[in-house]
């Protein structure tokens, strides 16, 4: 018996539909359907079909049925059409129907259209018997609060021809007004949507026939035999905003059509083109040249794609088209504002010959990032402890806002053309983000730190644009672009402030701590402002909080001639478990005058694992810490046991549970033209005690089901412990989750040297779905983790009902029942006689039905009685619903 599904049934009625009406319209070559946000939930939608402009079906492409899908369809009339050029095209009528229509609300939908019948012959479909195979193309609009979107603009026609034994090549020539980023994939054609065409098989080719997913470009390397061929190239669009994952936005596919014949013809060849870049406003210009190796052909050579489709400042060609052999012309683009993207332009160029019988093409493609320009005129200005920085506001007009990159001292790098951004590797961290395009200035005090006169800050600047449209709008969601940065400019505070040097821990104690703290005068005062006489106060705050407290006795001065560099040693502190920040306060009389850059401890922190310690430096000092000196102690000194230029550092090859003391001393400077020593700082003293933390390794495991045996419903579990990893376990636990994303419950607790386990829970016996792991327990308690091993077995059910019983009492098929059955969790049942009157019910799994009506209890006459069954099942993804009709007959 054949059984049809819902999807199948459409498929044959369509077939049916389709096979026995507008037998003579068998037209079809090609389409796509391509729609454009126009505001809120109204999109303009306009299909593209590809007929034959001889064929006997051409009457009825007058107007065609559009599905909105929402539910909703509209026949839309033909709203123009031209004959595509018979050289290269054989004769084709382009169609074009445009119409608006407004959702409802948010979702996903496909738009499609469906109709007969496509040209006869198309040798990959239907094993060449495509004439009653409908056409059908589709494209998905999805409608998302966040965000509005523009199909792809597809540039080149799908209809194209090759030659036997040469390399075909095409290229759609798609481009995104939104900028979004295109994938390309083949695809089978459709006779409805989502429904492939019966028959489809990838044509016939002597090498490969692929399409490179990021240009469009479809090589088939080479056909085999003549004919016509139809595929669809779906072309995808991502929405990256540099976060989050990319979105899909939406589609497009394209229903295209190839012919290949018998030729000795050889395609065209264009020159290689590289990748280029080029600055908004900038001319880029580039030489495209083809040539053909048949002698006496002529090759016509054209541009189009993304750079020649923009609204404002389109790329050209001189000439508009090259002919000749060899042909070539000058491309040329010199690109706005508005098209400053992430993501790149794609130019591509066909050079087509005139070669007889077939003309032959080849096309090429290049990409363009188009960058925005550097931030100019950026200066910096000294102005309360820090440096206001200002530059020109953005040339284009069009920046979001602006990025603050510094580092100390010049990197010395002078970006390339092509090069946008600040890369790490220059040394310089982004500061700060400022948004606006007339917010270009910046004032940088460290975030209320204030700047230190001995350093040498540097500063870039770059802006950066949201992603825009073809006509300069805010596409939401889009990947942002940075321009290129700016010049580097360097400047140095003048010193009219303490400056600290030292914060060094002397005496390691929760009591009686002490620490060095040292600092230099300032050289600069007006002291008109500022009369004596002068005071030097050092103040200390325990970190975490902002409370700083004086320490010791202020420095008075009459003169500030008298000033002089100092030093305080900081006592009766708890330097072992907390870290301090220090100041040095300036004061004219009553009147605070500066202060110095805040200047913290070195405070080290060990992690113990095993046979190891890690030590994690922490500080905050205007100066530059170079390299870090580790001590361990060794009896009663300590000696030097490495040194990094790292902030952290493993002390590897330790014996567990024995304890082991350290210092780091921090090795820096100031920019040494402007003060030469250098600063050493030592680290409070701390001890560490290895502790195995290593997990152990997780067992190997393998399980054996049921599912070939109806007599057990056990789940066995075996394994063994890897022998290259340390063998010191202790016990194992047996965990098991009903779905993927449930919680692991215990299932038990075995000793070291188990290696088997059989689950033998009742619950088994309505389903196996579920998913175990094995963990390794140690000695000190690490754990495996259960990642490392874990399966999930999926049910496999078994439920078939006989097609006949006997209920005479003879003690041989006399009840109804399933044959020998496995792992369901219930059933519903209902049976009826030949005029569809129940006679029978149960949710009884063994149904045990002895043949009588169930609500007189009278036997039932000998014939055969329909049934509906749901069976429910577990599967891991949750139970699912089984349901079968069919019948039984009663045989007395």
């Amino acid at each position: 018996m054949i059984k049809f599904t819902n999807k199948c049934k459409l498929l044959l009625f369509i077939l049916l539909l389709f096979s026995t009406s507008n037998l003579l319209a068998t037209h079809y070559r090609a389409g796509e359907i391509v729609f454009r946000n126009i505001s809120g939930l109204n999109y303009e939608i306009i299909v593209y079909t590809y007929t034959d402009q001889f064929g006997a079906g051409d009457p009825s492409t007058d107007g065609i049925n559009v599905d909105f899908g929402d539910n909703t369809s509209l026949r839309v009339e033909r709203t123009s059409f031209d004959i595509l050029n018979p050289s290269t095209s054989y004769g084709v009528k382009r169609n074009a129907y445009k119409t608006n229509h407004t959702y409802k609300g948010a979702g996903v939908f496909v738009v499609s259209i469906s109709d007969p019948n496509r040209v006869d012959a198309i040798r990959n479909i239907n094993d060449g018997n495509s004439v009653n195979i409908p056409f059908s193309v589709q494209s998905q609009i999805i409608i998302d609060a966040g965000y509005t979107n523009q199909s792809p603009i597809l540039l080149s026609v799908p209809i194209d021809r090759g030659c036997v034994g040469k390399v075909f090549v095409h290229n759609p020539s798609a481009y995104d007004p939104d900028g979004d980023s295109l994938v390309y994939e083949i695809r089978a054609p459709n006779i409805g949507p989502n429904m492939p065409v019966p028959g489809f098989t990838i044509p016939e080719t002597s090498d490969s026939f692929t399409i490179n997913q990021l240009t469009g470009q479809l090589t088939w390397g080479t056909p085999k035999y003549s004919g016509f061929y139809n595929i669809v190239i779906r072309i995808k669009e991502y929405r990256r905003n540099g976060v989050i994952q990319p979105i899909l936005v939406g589609y497009v596919d394209r229903d295209i059509q190839i012919r290949i014949l018998l030729c000795t013809n050889n395609p065209p060849i264009i020159a290689s083109m590289s990748n280029a870049c080029v600055i908004a406003g900038d001319l880029l210009e580039k030489n495209i040249s083809a040539k053909d190796n048949d002698a006496g052909n002529q090759i016509s050579l054209t541009g189009f794609g993304g750079p020649f489709a923009q609204k404002t400042s389109p790329a050209f060609t001189l000439p508009s088209t090259a002919v000749g052999n060899p042909a070539g012309f000058l491309f040329r683009w010199r690109p706005a504002c508005t098209s400053i993207r992430a993501d790149s332009f794609q130019a591509v160029f066909r050079a087509i010959d005139n070669g007889d019988p077939v003309p032959l093409t080849d096309v090429q493609s290049f990409k363009i990032k188009v960058n925005g320009p550097a931030p100019r005129n950026l200066t910096p200005v000294i102005q309360d402890n820090g440096f206001k920085l200002n530059w020109t506001v953005d040339t284009c007009g069009y920046a979001f806002g602006y990025r603050i990159y510094r580092r100390i001292d010049s990197s010395f790098w002078n970006p390339a053309y092509c090069q946008i951004g600040v890369p790490a590797s220059t040394g310089f961290v982004l500061l700060d983000t400022v948004e606006g395009v007339n917010n270009n200035t910046y004032f940088d005090n460290d975030f209320g730190k204030g700047i230190s006169p001995l350093i040498n800050y540097c500063y870039r600047v770059t802006a950066f644009y949201l992603a825009r449209n073809d006509v300069g709008g805010i596409v939401n969601l889009a990947e942002p672009s940075e321009s290129k940065a700016s010049i580097e400019v360097c400047a140095l505070i003048q010193r009219t402030k303490p400056i600290i040097t030292n914060v060094s821990v002397l005496k390691t104690n929760a009591a009686t701590g002490a620490i060095l703290v040292k600092w230099l005068k300032p050289l600069l005062l007006d002291s008109n402002q500022n009369p004596p006489p002068y005071i030097v106060q050092v103040k200390r705050a325990v970190v975490g909080t902002s409370n700083y407290v004086n320490v010791g006795t202020a420095k008075n001065y009459s003169t500030f001639a008298e000033i002089i560099n100092d030093s305080l040693i900081d006592s009766n502190i708890n330097t072992q478990s907390a870290q301090y920040y220090y100041k040095v306060s300036f004061v004219s009389g009553t009147t605070l005058v500066d202060e110095s850059i805040i200047a913290s401890s070195p405070f080290l922190e060990p992690y113990n694992t095993n046979q190891a310690v890690v030590l994690n430096l922490q500080y905050d000092v205007p100066w530059k810490n170079t390299s870090f000196v580790v001590y361990r102690q060794n009896g009663l000194n300590f000696d030097s046991i490495a040194t990094t230029s790292s902030s952290s550092y493993i002390d590897t090859g330790l014996i567990n549970g024995q304890t082991y003391c350290y210092y780091v001393k921090t090795v820096g400077n100031y920019n040494q033209q402007f003060w030469p020593d250098t600063l050493y700082n030592n680290s409070q003293v701390v001890c560490g005690t290895p502790v195995d933390t290593i997990p152990p390794c997780p067992p190997v495991l393998s399980y054996t089901t049921p599912c070939n045996k109806f007599n057990i419903n056990d789940i066995i579990l075996n394994w063994t412990y890897p022998a290259n990893c340390k063998q010191d376990i202790q016990s194992y636990k047996v965990l098991y989750r009903k779905q993927v994303t449930d919680t692991w419950i215990e299932l038990a607790t075995l000793s070291g040297g188990a290696n088997s386990y059989i689950d033998t829970r009742p619950q088994l016996t309505y389903g196996i779905a579920g998913c175990y792991a094995v963990i390794a327990i140690d000695t000190v308690g690490n754990v495996s983790s259960p990642d490392g091993n874990s399966f999930c077995i999926d049910n496999c059910p078994y439920y078939v009902l006989p097609n006949t019983f006997t209920p005479n009492t003879d003690n041989s098929n006399d009840i109804f029942k399933p044959f020998p059955y496995r792992f369901i969790e219930k059933i519903e049942l209902q049976v009826y006689n030949r005029w569809g009157t129940p006679v029978f019910e149960t949710t009884d799994i063994d149904i045990n039905w002895d043949g009588k009506d169930q609500t007189s209890g009278k036997e039932l006459v000998a014939g055969t009685y329909f049934y509906i069954i749901k069976i429910y099942e577990n599967y891991l993804d949750g139970t699912k619903e089984r349901k079968v009709r069919g019948t039984v007959e009663i045989i007395r």
